[in-house]
């Protein structure tokens, strides 16, 4: 691309006190002013790519968190009635479930037994046995109504559970 004409003046004009200043600094002068130049370039550069980083490693954790879930779930048995176990009376649900959350290492925080075979329950602990606890009852054929988690990023869980026994 060819400059006009009258360019060319305008930007000697602006270029030229530069440069005879730039040559009446001394040679150290110019090593130091070009490292700080290259030094503050690498960090600008550094500084806008660096969100970007963090940001992808946190994207490509979720998707391996999420595609971890999914794999999970798809292995789970389609339907918990056609499974084999013991049915468990009313009477012998909160003794079943204080005895059973013990060993799967679950603190029992409280239990209420409302009508006959129902019980809300409030407890503690790692969210593998409390998954494995559940699936447990319900081999059982002990129904969960009503479910609430929260876990933390330990994976100890806080769970509020209403159970139905036949």
């Amino acid at each position: 691309m060819k400059l006009p004409i009258a360019s060319i003046p305008a930007r000697n004009a602006l270029t030229n006190p530069l440069r005879h200043r730039w040559q009446r600094l001394a040679k150290r002068e110019q090593r130091a002013l070009q490292a700080l130049t290259v030094f503050a370039g690498l960090t600008s550069l550094y500084l806008l790519w660096q969100p970007q980083q963090q940001a992808l490693a946190q994207a490509e954790r979720r998707y391996t968190e999420e595609t971890q879930l999914l794999h999970d779930l798809q292995q789970l048995p389609a339907s918990t009635s056609s499974l084999p176990g013991p049915v468990i009376s009313g009477d012998a649900l909160p003794g079943l479930l204080a005895r059973s959350s013990s060993q799967a290492g679950l603190n029992l925080e409280r239990m209420d037994q409302e009508d006959e075979g129902r019980v809300n329950l409030s407890l503690e602990g790692p969210l593998n046995g409390l998954i494995t606890w559940i699936d447990q009852l319900e081999q059982q054929h002990v129904s969960v109504l009503s479910f609430s988690i929260e876990v933390n990023k330990d994976a100890m869980a806080s769970a509020r559970l209403q159970l139905h026994s036949p």
